[in-house]
């Protein structure tokens, strides 16, 4: 009972009391990442399970992103009408239940089945993501100083975890549905006991009936009207092609296309997860030397780079170096085209949501794409319009500028809520009405800082986007 009382809803919580939630929300991210490549380090025997070809794979996946989606649409109007606590517990169920779902699909097997797991997952994955990044960034508020970027880092440690401990189930020979079923049970359990820990408050919003049904589609409203961000639209899906593709399609490529394991191309996949997160962690001062521009072109050429190299190998021996480079090049796209969008602050919060609703839809197409294509030629060589796409990276990398602008001063407050957009990077977007709500208290808007050419666009972490 007193561990109950310890962490009931507060408004004004203690020090500790902001401690302990500090930990709990990066238990919460670490589970996300761990969850997330606990599925997709099996993706070889699942394909093989429901005996499905590419392009049936790339349908089946397609629910994932619808759900995702469905998810994004009501998640914001959810955490303000019922509180981020009840929301965070409901989702972990519907996780519970995903897994399992997914677990059964492949005893029957059954493809739609496991396509209406798949969607569930998404879905409720939406309401995790919303969850903890709102109460990630209520600790940031009260610790008074900009701590986002340690929540992402852990979603990157857990997905790394998650895809070690699938390399080596696989190896072990245990069959997906028990890794699954053992898998979602541990993580179950853990985040219902660090919930009421993450959630300092976690009680419905004063103002739940200002919260409106429509995710980033309802806050962007006149945006999509906007050249320039119909431009950092397309160029994110670009960039969101170069993180998700290597989720759903990486492992796959190497056993099919390079005759390796199971567990090798989990392997291969970590290697590529490696490598983002590295040069995430180093890329803000890469950009503040170079600008946004110079590193987004560098980025689209390493990626080209990468994947070509994938895709034209000889040799298996060239593959580690190929996904390094791709997943260098995949790691500072997204975050960048996020800040470019937040860069104006009048329009921040619509602007991002629009330009996240164009990463969303890109979860929708692109797999089809890629799996259709997997059809008639090898899935490697299929991965080229990834290429393709970071040209388009390349030629119009200009935009991230502004529209007509170069450079613009923003305020320590403004920075902050740049932060918070590019957290779609990895797990999803705070819904932009919790950016000002939860900017740190101590910091003075009207105090400017650096230009929005070196702001750090690296303060969040990845992808996915698989998901995504």
């Amino acid at each position: 009972m007193p561990a109950v009382r310890r962490f009931e809803p507060t408004t004004a919580p203690t020090v500790a009391r902001v401690r302990s939630a500090r930990f709990a929300v990066l238990g919460l991210f670490t589970l996300m990442g761990f969850s997330m490549a606990t599925l997709m380090s099996r993706m070889p025997s699942i394909r093989d399970a429901l005996d499905t070809s590419s392009a049936q794979l790339a349908t089946l996946i397609m629910f994932g992103a619808l759900g995702a989606l469905v998810g994004l649409l009501v998640t914001g109007w959810a955490a303000a009408q019922f509180g981020t606590r009840r929301v965070l517990g409901w989702a972990n169920w519907g996780v519970l239940g995903a897994f399992s779902v997914i677990a059964l699909s492949m005893e029957l097997p059954s493809p739609w089945l496991f396509a209406a797991g798949y969607f569930l997952m998404s879905f409720s994955y939406s309401f995790i993501n919303v969850g903890m990044n709102a109460e990630a960034a209520e600790v940031e508020r009260h610790m008074g100083r900009a701590v986002m970027s340690q929540f992402h880092a852990t979603f990157s440690i857990g997905l790394a975890a998650g895809l070690a401990i699938g390399a080596g189930a696989s190896a072990l020979h245990v069959a997906p549905t028990w890794h699954f079923v053992a898998a979602v049970i541990i993580m179950t359990i853990i985040r219902f006991a660090i919930i009421p820990a993450a959630t300092m408050n976690g009680m419905p919003s004063e103002d739940s009936k200002a919260a409106s049904i429509g995710g980033p589609f309802a806050t962007a409203k006149q945006e999509y009207r906007n050249k320039h961000v119909i431009l950092l639209g397309i160029l994110i899906c670009a960039a969101a092609m170069t993180e998700m593709t290597a989720g759903q399609w990486l492992a796959l490529s190497v056993v099919d296309d390079f005759g390796g394991s199971e567990a090798i191309g989990a392997v291969i996949y970590w290697l590529f997860v490696v490598a983002m997160v590295t040069v995430r962690w180093l890329g803000a001062p890469i950009i503040a030397r170079l600008g946004r521009v110079t590193v987004l072109r560098l980025s689209a050429l390493s990626v080209i780079a990468g994947i070509s190299i994938f895709a034209f190998s000889p040799t298996p021996w060239l593959v580690p170096l190929a996904v390094i480079l791709w997943g260098m090049g995949a790691a500072l796209g997204v975050p960048i085209l996020m800040t470019a969008a937040a860069d104006d602050p009048k329009h921040a919060a619509a602007r991002v949501a629009a330009v996240t609703s164009f990463s969303t839809l890109a979860g929708l197409f692109v797999p089809q794409i890629v799996g259709q294509l997997g059809e008639f030629v090898p899935l490697r060589e299929a991965l080229l319009v990834v290429a393709i796409a970071s040209t388009v990276t390349l030629l119009f990398a200009q935009g991230v500028r502004g529209a007509g602008q170069v450079r613009l001063r923003r305020s320590k407050r403004t920075r902050h809520a740049t932060e918070h957009a590019t957290v779609g990077a990895d797990t999803g977007t705070v819904p932009p009405e919790h950016y000002d709500k939860h900017a740190p208290a101590n910091e003075d808007a009207s105090e400017t800082s650096e230009t929005s050419e070196t702001a750090d666009p690296t303060a969040t972490t990845p992808g996915e986007t698989a998901r995504r």
